[in-house]
């Protein structure tokens, strides 16, 4: 009886486990790569709270030619904590985070609300997840720093407020198949900052829909409106994640074998798969921007990279209907 009583308590205790976001499996670290399609944002809602809850966006309209490809490097910005991460997919689209056991902390980066695009540091970081974090699991922080709105030549200070829920549990349907074990998170933040011009604030809210064990969110509806000297400015944009292979089911991804190497190289780096799907390579650097793109010849490439520049790149194998079969990354060392 005392077997049966320890199974049950053991299988309670790893489901309890699987239902949360910690520091392991949600804060991003370097050489993290993900791609979120845009979707359409007309008349979207983010559906019911609670546990239990099912959002189905299965008919959403994707975007699939606006693509953002993010990867996740040590941060050299001094301006940011050291040592940190930023997440981007473009020099104008960076994020600044540094995570511990207890918390994911965001301290800036760029924003940008139609044509209203600024730079934010903060000396007082947003807490945007409070580790372990399952339903109901709520964190509040107080917020402080500098902004720069480059087009109108501005920058002053600001402060505001930052507050995050795990507001609900449950079943995330997309176009590329039904998720179960799903935690929607929602972050709120107020910023009222102060330019040479005048005063102005900043409105975010954002819902991001996570699978445990999948650090980037699955769906996310984020909400912004800017009030600055330059103008008003309001938003609404819907992403989901590029997923690396295109299934009907979540769990019907087929395995893709891939041999790239040498690996650190310094003047060529060899692909070779046996999938016949796969027809080309994309490289790209640490900041998503685009390298090159080289096909496969009956499953082979040799990449030159000898007049790459010292340091991480990432690659993704696309397939015959466009799809990502397969992403990594190589290090360039001269």
């Amino acid at each position: 009886m005392k077997k049966i009583y320890l199974s049950i308590l053991t299988t309670l205790a790893a489901f309890s486990v699987s239902a949360q976001l910690t520091d392991a499996n949600h804060s991003p670290v370097a050489g993290d790569m993900f791609s979120t399609y845009q979707c359409d944002s007309t008349s979207i809602s983010a559906g019911a709270s609670g546990a239990g809850a099912t959002w189905n966006y299965a008919a959403i309209a994707t975007r699939s030619s606006i693509v953002n490809n993010y990867t996740a490097a040590v941060n050299s910005n001094a301006s940011y904590p050291q040592p940190g991460v930023a997440v981007a997919s473009a020099l104008s689209n960076m994020s600044y985070f540094k995570s511990s056991a207890t918390s994911l902390n965001y301290w800036g980066g760029n924003i940008q609300v139609g044509a209203i695009a600024a730079t934010l540091i903060y000396t007082g970081p947003a807490v945007i997840a409070a580790y372990p974090m399952s339903l109901n699991t709520t964190s509040t922080s107080a917020t402080n720093g500098s902004i720069s709105i480059p087009a109108i030549a501005q920058s002053g200070t600001f402060t505001g407020n930052s507050s995050t829920i795990a507001d609900g549990s449950g079943t995330l349907v997309l176009p590329s198949g039904t998720y179960t074990n799903v935690l929607r998170v929602v972050t709120s933040q107020t910023i009222n900052f102060t330019v040479q011009l005048g005063a102005g604030s900043v409105n975010q809210k954002n819902y991001e829909y996570f699978k445990v064990g999948v650090k980037e969110a699955l769906f996310s509806i984020n909400t912004s409106t800017i009030v600055s000297p330059a103008g008003t400015s309001t938003q609404t944009l819907v992403t989901r994640t590029k997923p690396l292979i295109t299934s009907l089911n979540e769990n019907k991804a087929v395995a893709f074998e891939l041999g790239v190497y040498p690996n650190p190289s310094s003047t060529t780096v060899n692909f070779v798969t046996e999938n016949a799907e796969a027809k080309q390579v994309v490289v790209y650097d640490i900041t998503g921007k685009l390298v090159e793109k080289q096909n496969l010849t009956e499953g082979k490439l040799k990449l030159d990279v000898s007049n790459y520049n010292t340091g991480l790149y990432m690659y993704s194998v696309i397939g015959n209907a466009n799809q990502t079969l397969k992403s990594g990354k190589i290090t360039v060392s001269h």
